[in-house]
């Protein structure tokens, strides 16, 4: 469904009712949506914004042959691989949200929540939506990814906080004139690089950033973060476990209340106060030699650059088998292959600066802001 209005009725209503629901992006052809819905084993597809009045589609794929608990369905953003299918309880939901509101994030009673990410999956849906209406507050949805056309309208509000991606909120900011800072802002779905994260510091008031995984919601909520891979707190009602310092990362493994334990396939550790870091994607680590190279920290490296606009680090398998450190950047220059070297050199450890450098045009990423650097590193095979 393109309408929004719509679609958070019919999600609020199936929710009430205690039915399970599995909402797609709004570009799904109906070809994709019935192999999907039919591949979530669901009853009945409803495709398009007139699909409940007129059924124009609504079509019944399968009879119901047995009792589903009440649920949402999602899908994993496939960034290390083929997506996955994920349930979730409206019973673990309305625990997160209680604890996302009582406990991580009291602040935002005050805050309208201006949503600029997608409502149809757990960061938009649940923290954006499901969130501010339990608060008692009415959410505005743009639906308008336009950074000037957002600017403006959270322009014409008092206290607000805009949730959205690293990448857009970036755009955003640039936008911003000193005498009129942007207010809040809530982020996820990425770590944001560094020079945006220090940009962002200079026109934001205060920067919030919450990390979670499908298949459990937000995890943590960082308020006033220092750094750019601070996550914060851990939600009260979860139990997590990672590494005890940076030089020792380890995966996060999430521990619900009802005792079922989900590995998030992320390396991240919790400082000497507590606060959850996020270092890496497990996939996207890059071994070199035995020494353990984390994207983000080259990446950040190489946007100090002059003339440099973008980049993506991610590997690909030498010949005789080992990992190599490889860049994709975009520069409004043209710049050699040496020149991106040598700044690195005094700067990176030897096994950290890319051993295979490409200029490209733009750097793909997801709806959500995210990159998959193994589908770079595929298209290159």
């Amino acid at each position: 469904m393109s309408d929004i209005a719509t679609w958070i009725a019919l999600c609020l209503y199936i929710k009430k009712k205690c039915g399970a629901v599995f909402p797609l992006p709004i570009d799904t052809p109906l070809a994709a949506a019935q192999e999907r819905a039919k591949l979530a084993q669901c009853q009945y597809l409803i495709f398009g914004d007139d699909a409940i009045a007129s059924d124009d589609h609504y079509e019944m794929l399968m009879d119901a042959t047995e009792v589903f608990s009440g649920s949402l369905i999602q899908m994993s953003s496939g960034t290390t691989g083929d997506p996955k299918i994920i349930e979730r309880s409206w019973s673990s939901i309305d625990l997160e949200i209680s604890s996302y509101i009582t406990e991580a994030f009291p602040e935002g009673n005050s805050m309208i929540p201006v949503v600029a990410c997608p409502v149809n999956h757990s960061y938009g849906l649940i923290c954006g939506v499901l969130v501010a209406l339990k608060r008692g507050v009415h959410p505005v949805i743009v639906s308008n990814n336009n950074p000037k056309y957002i600017l403006k309208r959270i322009q014409s509000l008092e206290s607000y906080i805009v949730y959205s991606s690293p990448v857009l909120l970036g755009a955003i900011a640039m936008l911003v004139e000193g005498n009129a800072p942007i207010k809040a802002v809530m982020t996820s779905g990425s770590v944001m690089q560094k020079p945006f994260f220090e940009n962002l510091k200079l026109k934001v008031l205060n920067i919030y950033q919450q990390y979670g995984c499908s298949e459990v919601g937000c995890i943590s909520l960082a308020k006033n973060i220092s750094s750019e891979n601070e996550v914060g707190n851990v939600l009260p009602h979860l139990k997590i476990y990672a590494g005890s310092n940076s030089d020792t990362p380890k995966e996060i493994v999430a521990t619900l209340p009802d005792g079922n334990k989900v590995s998030t396939c992320d390396l991240g550790f919790f400082d000497s106060n507590n606060i959850l870091h996020f270092t890496s994607r497990i996939d996207d680590m890059i071994n070199v030699s035995g020494f353990n190279v984390y994207p983000s920290e080259v990446e950040n490296i190489i946007l100090g650059m002059p003339n440099i606009l973008d980049v993506v680090v991610f590997k690909r398998q030498h010949a005789l088998g080992h990992d190599q450190v490889c860049l994709n950047y975009v520069s409004d220059v043209e710049l050699l292959n040496s020149e991106i070297r040598q700044w690195c050199k005094s700067r990176l450890s030897s096994h950290q600066i890319p051993m295979v450098i490409s200029s490209v045009d733009e750097i793909p990423r997801l709806p959500n802001g995210k990159v998959s650097r193994n589908k770079i590193a595929d298209s290159l095979a």
